[in-house]
């Protein structure tokens, strides 16, 4: 069976898209030569709605050829794997805010390094840490953006 639903996840993606843009209006801008935490949540909320608006109107004109092509939905491991990644998602959206960051940064990455294929767990852990490491530094630190320390790091 062929799902034909590239409108609307793309729809979805440009709602999401301005959601965000709502939301990030809230952040500071700053200037050009001192950019604030808004910035580049800004640059990223537009490329979201832009291309999933591009995506939901190329759909709608390559409606026959795209569903001729169009890959079903996975089924059997890969599908599995698509529905653990939508859990794992979920799962890191409700405990940022009680655990912080830091555990559910690390969790996230070994989670889908995981369900990539990656096997070894030490190469998993060290990954993990030093990914979330550094994007906690590189968001919290330098771009000051304030993330979810967690009952743990408080």
């Amino acid at each position: 069976m062929s799902l034909r639903a590239l409108p609307i996840v793309s729809l979805c993606f440009f709602l999401l898209g301005i959601a965000y843009l709502v939301d990030n209006s809230k952040l500071p801008m700053g200037s050009a030569a001192k950019p604030g935490a808004g910035l580049f949540p800004l640059l990223v909320g537009f490329a979201l709605s832009g291309l999933s608006l591009a995506l939901f109107i190329w759909a709608g004109r390559n409606q026959d050829t795209a569903a001729k092509g169009q890959e079903p939905f996975p089924v059997g491991k890969d599908g599995q794997r698509v529905l653990a990644l939508g859990v794992v998602l979920a799962l890191f959206v409700l405990l940022i805010k009680p655990l912080g960051y830091g555990i559910c940064g690390t969790a996230l990455l070994a989670a889908v390094l995981r369900l990539l294929g990656l096997r070894s767990w030490r190469r998993i852990i060290l990954i993990s840490l030093v990914g979330a490491a550094t994007s906690f530094f590189l968001f919290d630190t330098l771009l000051g953006v304030p993330l979810p320390r967690g009952v743990f790091f408080s």
